[in-house]
């Protein structure tokens, strides 16, 4: 754990960092069943992937079964990783995000509206360690074509392509663990409830006690 918060310390200097986390849609064709829960914000359809990842682009986390309407910051939640987390941060560690995200008390957004010379130091702190994930993901999309938008819909099921995306993002771990060189670019089944619709929104979404978190690391390191 200790040479992970390295890795990312000399990113950024956000000291006990543990993990980047991000998502991407990955474009599915116009599914028979409860279509309307698949389209997103930008309207087409799509899994809403979130990945997880390290400083050296290993992704440690991928939670691949929300259909597109669902917004990221109900994914967080509702995956495995605020346990692991939780346990962790009584040992001070913490995630980074985007907006998308929760703000929580181990995963910090940037400040939306910065106004102090601290809050514009941690943001920038911010961006140049979560810039990991989107190398990450212009990896995963160099590598697999399926998962580049541009590259068009995909025409198996909603839950074939969940597995398909799990398998593109395993590919690259075992590589690594084999010491193979890539180049980074600078099964479970979607759930098709009709309730998580309404989660498409641009609102901040903090649990109690969060702000607070982030503003002391900001006054402890970066004022």
């Amino acid at each position: 754990m200790a040479c992970v918060k390295a890795d990312f310390y000399q990113m950024g200097q956000i000291p006990h960092v543990v993990g980047a986390t991000g998502g991407i849609h990955v474009s599915v064709v116009l599914p028979k069943v409860n279509e309307q829960v698949y389209r997103n914000r930008k309207n087409y359809y799509s899994i809403n992937v979130q990945v997880v990842c390290l400083a050296d682009q290993y992704i440690s986390q991928v939670a691949a079964r929300f259909p597109g309407s669902v917004h990221d910051s109900y994914i967080m939640p509702n995956c495995n990783v605020p346990q692991m987390m939780v346990s962790l941060h009584t040992e001070r560690a913490w995630m980074v995000g985007d907006f998308g995200n929760p703000n929580l008390p181990w995963l910090f957004t940037p400040v939306r509206y910065p106004a102090m010379p601290g809050e514009l130091r941690f943001n920038e702190a911010h961006g140049r360690t979560r810039r990991v994930i989107k190398q990450t993901f212009g990896l995963l999309k160099a590598r697999f074509w399926a998962l580049d938008l541009c590259r068009g819909a995909h025409l198996y099921l909603p839950y074939k392509v969940c597995q398909i995306i799990v398998a593109c993002c395993m590919l690259p771990i075992l590589d690594l663990r084999r010491w193979i060189q890539l180049l980074a670019d600078d099964g479970e089944a979607a759930v098709p409830v009709a309730a998580h619709c309404d989660m498409e929104n641009d609102e901040d979404t903090e649990e109690e006690g969060a702000a607070d978190c982030r503003t002391e690391l900001i006054n402890q390191y970066f004022q």
